[in-house]
C-alpha cells in the first residue's frame, strides 16, 4: 500500500539525505569518455533538496513556509508502509516538536502551507 504525504522539513536540514529505506528515489549519473562510452557510474541517493528538484516533475515544487521565524520546506511524496518508508519518515521527527519532520494528509498540508505563508497560493 502506496500513499502521497507531505512533510516538513526544517530548510536547514534541506542537505541532509532521505532516510536509506527511501532508495526507490535514487538514481545513477553516469560518466561517459570522448567516444561516448560509458566509464563510470555514481548512485545518487538524493538530499532532500536533490529530492525536491528531482521529483517536481511528479509532485510539484516544494513549498517553503514559515512558523516562529523559522522556516520549513514540504515535500509531498509517495511512501509505503509495507516497505516501511512511512516508518522511517515518523522517525525522522522523533522527540523534535511540530512541525520539524511532521508527515501530514493532503487537507492538513494545504491547511499548514495557507497558515503560515503571506502569499495567497
Amino acid at each position: 500500500m502506496k500513499g502521497n504525504i507531505y512533510i516538513s522539513v526544517p530548510a536547514a536540514d534541506k542537505a541532509q539525505q532521505l532516510p536509506a529505506s527511501l532508495d526507490r528515489y535514487d538514481w545513477e549519473e553516469f560518466t561517459y569518455n570522448e567516444e561516448g562510452e560509458v566509464t563510470s557510474m555514481t548512485t545518487i541517493h538524493p538530499t532532500w533538496e536533490q529530492y525536491g528538484e528531482k521529483y517536481k516533475h511528479l509532485f510539484g515544487a516544494p513549498v517553503t513556509v514559515t512558523v516562529s521565524e523559522v522556516d520549513y520546506i514540504v515535500y509531498e511524496m509517495e511512501a509505503s508502509w509495507l516497505q516501511s518508508e512511512v516508518s522511517a519518515l515518523i522517525a525522522l521527527g522523533n522527540g523534535l516538536t511540530t512541525p520539524s519532520y511532521t508527515l501530514m494528509t493532503n487537507p492538513e498540508a494545504r491547511e499548514f502551507i495557507q497558515a503560515n505563508t503571506t502569499e495567497q497560493l
